[in-house]
């Protein structure tokens, strides 16, 4: 129960990103300074491939209904999309996630080396800003 109770706390301090990213689909969250990214998910049935309408429950996306009005099934799995048109609006849910791939915020140059028997070694790794 004390276990719940302090992750009920942490997650009521953390940042909600409520007025980040507004208007764009990246950027940096005016509150607490991370960088997100805003994803789009739907869910489908497993069984008929059919999109199913999606909801946040303790930051899960989830379906809104147990069973598939299609099929019946239980089962579904999420799907990551790029943007949402107009018929998946009613299905998708988007997050604003903090951007986890620093390498593609900050390149990175490596130098690797080919010595004479075979083996491969990195000498230089550096990163710009």
């Amino acid at each position: 129960m004390k276990n719940i109770l302090l992750s009920f706390i942490k997650k009521q301090n953390k940042c909600s990103h409520k007025n980040a990213l507004l208007n764009s689909e990246k950027g940096y969250c005016p509150d607490c300074g991370q960088y997100l990214v805003k994803n789009y998910y739907l869910i489908r049935c497993s069984c008929c491939d059919i999109k199913r309408e999606a909801k946040l429950c303790w930051d899960e996306i989830v379906p809104v209904s147990k069973y598939c009005s299609n099929c019946g099934s239980e089962q579904y799995y999420i799907e990551q999309i790029d943007k949402v048109n107009f018929i998946d609006a009613k299905y998708a849910i988007y997050l604003k996630e903090i951007a986890s791939e620093l390498h593609s915020l900050h390149p990175e140059t490596q130098i690797w080396v080919n010595e004479g028997d075979g083996i491969i070694k990195q000498i230089a790794s550096s990163a710009f800003s």
